[in-house]
């Protein structure tokens, strides 16, 4: 992500999760990892992550789908960004989503796959903060996830023994999106969240078209 930059608000733009899919999910990766993950730092010692190093967990509170990263946000573009994801929401219904497997990015990150047809819902989201002047951010395609664990600077580490065993433990586990909430992200490597504003999903349309 970008680093701070005096004067602006790292901002995204998410969907969270509701609580009993938070705890199926913490559930499964507790198993995986002998009680290790999803509660803190811990070093995967046995079963399915033997050889795999210490790895920054991220707690279940913590877990979200970012539809959209805005980067550094000025403080007068904040009226005309809420005023656009208002609209955003407004236009597009609740969207159904599930767990399905888990995946990695290269040896850095695993994390739980999300599917569901955000594409949609996404585009407006991304269309909304271009035209508010909130454009600084990553433009990469969605790829639907929720962040369990990052590999440490300077570690190197095989994942895929971890994507396979979490895959085969995990529930399918589907819930609504009903809301859109513009958080906040402050810190480094572990940085600490905040929701600053949130919108009801009120379209006609449950997919989010």
């Amino acid at each position: 992500m970008t680093g701070p930059v005096p004067g602006r608000e790292r901002l995204f733009v998410a969907l969270l999760p509701p609580a009993e899919t938070l705890r199926e999910l913490a559930t499964a990766v507790s198993e995986m990892t002998g009680g290790t993950g999803a509660t803190g730092s811990g070093a995967v010692t046995g079963g399915a992550g033997a050889g795999v190093p210490r790895l920054r967990w991220t707690e279940p509170a913590r877990w979200h789908v970012t539809l959209a990263f805005l980067g550094p946000v000025r403080p007068e573009t904040r009226p005309a960004l809420a005023e656009r994801l208002g609209r955003v929401a407004h236009r597009h219904g609740p969207v159904g989503l599930r767990l399905d497997g888990a995946g990695r990015f290269g040896h850095r990150v695993l994390w739980a796959r999300v599917a569901g047809d955000l594409g949609p819902l996404a585009a407006g989201v991304r269309r909304a903060a271009v035209r508010a002047g909130a454009d600084g951010g990553d433009d990469r395609p969605l790829r639907a996830h929720l962040t369990l664990a990052r590999v440490p600077d300077g570690a190197i580490a095989d994942l895929r023994p971890l994507v396979r065993a979490l895959g085969e433990i995990m529930v399918p586990s589907a819930w609504t999106a009903r809301t859109l909430t513009l958080m906040s992200s402050v810190g480094g490597p572990s940085p600490s969240y905040s929701v600053e504003d949130e919108w009801d999903l009120s379209g006609s349309s449950p997919a989010g078209r």
